[in-house]
């Protein structure tokens, strides 16, 4: 973990968005994708894994009625808490994954572009604390940048293919853009048309 946590901190030395998520179109269009593939229009309480400086947090904040979320690096939870001082049901919290998962009962998670980040042992026990703590109408939704990180073990396509075989869960849908992969897995085993009668 300690050279996961000494990248991002030299990321945030330099830079208080090093990706670029306000200004690119291409982070913009990405976020606005996962939103739409989402099953509900409104969670009960949703948790966001690797929230960075908050983005993508104001936008999934609007589509939970609580949300928690998460990053190990102290500057990008500063950011992220001063993105969303105005949104009272959203907790911004520094922790270390998967070692300080926030344990609770979630019907949404939100695993997006940290799987590469970790090791592939690491990975693991994030995929059984995401299965563990998801409620009986709950949905995980998984999202990663294809090419190689530099320094990294795992890339984009690892990360996927290992939710795929460890993840006991029923697979709802899978999107494979040029530059990003979406994949999203629930406890229901109907599709959302079939959830509301439509079949």
């Amino acid at each position: 973990m300690a050279k996961h946590v000494e990248y991002f901190n030299q990321l945030y030395e330099k830079n208080d968005d090093p990706w670029s998520y306000v200004d690119r179109w291409y982070e913009y269009r990405k976020r606005a994708i996962c939103l739409s593939l989402l099953l509900h229009d409104q969670y009960h309480k949703g948790l966001e894994l690797g929230c960075a400086n908050g983005v993508f947090s104001q936008q999934l904040a609007e589509r939970c009625q609580h949300l928690v979320c998460v990053d190990a690096n102290e500057r990008a939870v500063y950011l992220a808490q001063q993105r969303l001082s105005t949104a009272d049901h959203v907790k911004v919290l520094q922790k270390q994954l998967p070692d300080d998962f926030p344990e609770d009962a979630y019907d949404l998670i939100v695993i997006s572009e940290i799987g590469y980040y970790l090791t592939q042992k690491e990975l693991l026990q994030l995929i059984d604390l995401s299965t563990k703590n998801l409620t009986e109408n709950g949905t995980v939704l998984l999202c990663h940048w294809r090419y190689p990180i530099d320094g990294f073990e795992l890339n984009g396509e690892n990360v996927h293919a290992l939710f795929r075989q460890k993840m006991h869960l029923s697979h709802y849908l899978s999107l494979s853009d040029r530059d990003f992969l979406i994949d999203i897995w629930t406890r229901q085993n109907k599709s959302l048309a079939d959830q509301e009668g439509l079949i």
